[in-house]
């Protein structure tokens, strides 16, 4: 009962990302590696609407799936990041594809709690080593951010008593 309910719950973000922005409700069905390559491909096409709009109707039916139903958790971040990186491009002296990076950057840092292997793969899969040190940055930033947050990864080994 609770995985219907979570796919319906996942549908309805999808369908009311589309009747609000009037654009395919696949953007927060998918998984994200299509969306992805679409969102990056040509970032003036997404307004700042649709933006904020995915990443809330995203993010929720990421929340739901990821309690109830397959799939992994890559994808989706990725594009999440990616989104969120577009988002704060027009910041002064960010850009598209640096804050691109940072947002891949960090989402994948996040997800994979690995920052090394992170800062590699989004290098390698953008082919821009002029972002290196912000995409470092970005990871650095996230691991420290998700370290912090009440709830988030404990050290391993013995626990306080109490």
């Amino acid at each position: 009962m609770r995985t219907a309910l979570c796919a319906l719950g996942a549908g309805a973000c999808a369908a009311a990302y589309a009747l609000v922005t009037g654009r395919d409700p696949q953007d927060v069905a998918s998984s994200g590696e299509s969306a992805l390559a679409a969102l990056t491909a040509d970032p003036q096409a997404w307004g700042t609407g649709a933006l904020i709009a995915v990443l809330l109707c995203k993010a929720v039916g990421y929340a739901l799936c990821l309690g109830s139903l397959r799939g992994g958790p890559v994808f989706p971040a990725l594009f999440l990041g990616a989104a969120a990186g577009l988002l704060l491009s027009p910041l002064p002296g960010l850009g598209v594809v640096p804050a691109v990076a940072a947002g891949l950057a960090a989402a994948t840092a996040v997800v994979l709690r690995m920052p090394v292997s992170s800062a590699v793969l989004v290098t390698v899969l953008l082919g821009n080593t002029a972002v290196t040190p912000l995409v470092i940055m970005a990871v650095v930033a996230a691991m420290i951010t998700t370290e912090l947050l009440p709830g988030g990864p404990r050290p391993a080994g013995p626990r306080p008593a109490g």
